[in-house]
C-alpha cells in the first residue's frame, strides 16, 4: 500500500534488528522489534522494551531497509533515549532516511470502537524462514492488522510487565515482534498523512484473558527528548 509514488509502508515502518559490523557492512543476528520513523531527520520511534534488547555486548542495534535490489540493508542506531514514564523510546539513525515519513503523533485522545490499523514484524515468521531455508537469514514479513480499541486506560496495568500508567486494550492481537509498532486511526488512512495514537506494546494476561496494549500518544506526543530538541509531534510535522 502506497501513499505517494515515492514511499511504501515498508519504507517507514521498519524492523529493529540486532547485527554485528563486519568491515563496511553488518551481520544480521536476530530480530527485536518494530520501529516507524517519524520527520525527515532520521528519528524513529518503538517500544522501550524493544529498545533494551539492542545493548548485547559486540551487536549494534540497526533498522532494517528494503534497498532497490530487495534486499535488506542497515542503519544504524547511533542514539537512543527512553521517555521517562511511558514505555515508548526514541531512536537516531546514524543518517536521515532517503523518504520522509508522512505518520504524524496524534495529540487526540481516542475511545472505545475507534478502529485502527497496525503493522508490524512477528518475529514468528523471521524465525519461521531461517529455520525452514538453509542459510537464509531472519526475513521478516510486515503484517497488517486491523481492529478496535477495547478501553481507554490511565493506570498501571497490574498484570503487565508494561511499563506506565497511559495505555488502549486492543481487540486484536498482533505477534510477538510487532512491538513498536504504529497503531494508525483508520479514518486518517488515504490521506496524505496518517494519524498515530498509538505504539503498539504487545499482549498481556490476567489469567482469565488476553488483551493487546498500546501506549496512548495522547500521553506521549509532547515529549521533548534531548536527542531531538522538540516535541515528538512537531518532529512528526516535518516533512
Amino acid at each position: 500500500m502506497s501513499v505517494s509514488p515515492e514511499s511504501k509502508v515498508r519504507d517507514i515502518i521498519v524492523p529493529v534488528f540486532l547485527a554485528r559490523r563486519n568491515e563496511s557492512t553488518f551481520e544480521y543476528k536476530t530480530s527485536c522489534g518494530t520501529a516507524f520513523l517519524i520527520g525527515k531527520r532520521g528519528f524513529a520511534v518503538t517500544a522501550a522494551h524493544v529498545s533494551n534488547q539492542i545493548n548485547a555486548e559486540g551487536d549494534e542495534g540497526v533498522l532494517g531497509f528494503i534497498n532497490d535490489a530487495n534486499a535488506w540493508c542497515a542503519r544504524r542506531i547511533v542514539q537512543k533515549e527512553e521517555h521517562p514514564e511511558e514505555d515508548v523510546c526514541i531512536l537516531q539513525l546514524e543518517s536521515a532516511p532517503p523518504k520522509p515519513s508522512w505518520l504524524i503523533l496524534s495529540n487526540k485522545s481516542m475511545f472505545q470502537s475507534c478502529k485502527y490499523d497496525a503493522w508490524g514484524y512477528p518475529i514468528a515468521i523471521a524465525e519461521w524462514s531461517k529455520k525452514y531455508e538453509e542459510h537464509q537469514l531472519e526475513s521478516p514479513d510486515l503484517i497488517y492488522t486491523h481492529g478496535y480499541v477495547r478501553r481507554k486506560i490511565s493506570k498501571p496495568l497490574p498484570f503487565s510487565i508494561f511499563r506506565g500508567s497511559s495505555f488502549y486494550e486492543l481487540s486484536e492481537i498482533c505477534g510477538s515482534g510487532c512491538s513498536g509498532g504504529p497503531v494508525i486511526d483508520a479514518k486518517s488512512m488515504g490521506k496524505g498523512a496518517w494519524d498515530v495514537f498509538g505504539i503498539y506494546l504487545g499482549t498481556a494476561t490476567t489469567g482469565e484473558f488476553d488483551a493487546s496494549y498500546a501506549v496512548r500518544s495522547d500521553a506521549i506526543f509532547d515529549w521533548c527528548p534531548a536527542i531531538v530538541g522538540r516535541s515528538l509531534r512537531e518532529e512528526s510535522l516535518q516533512r
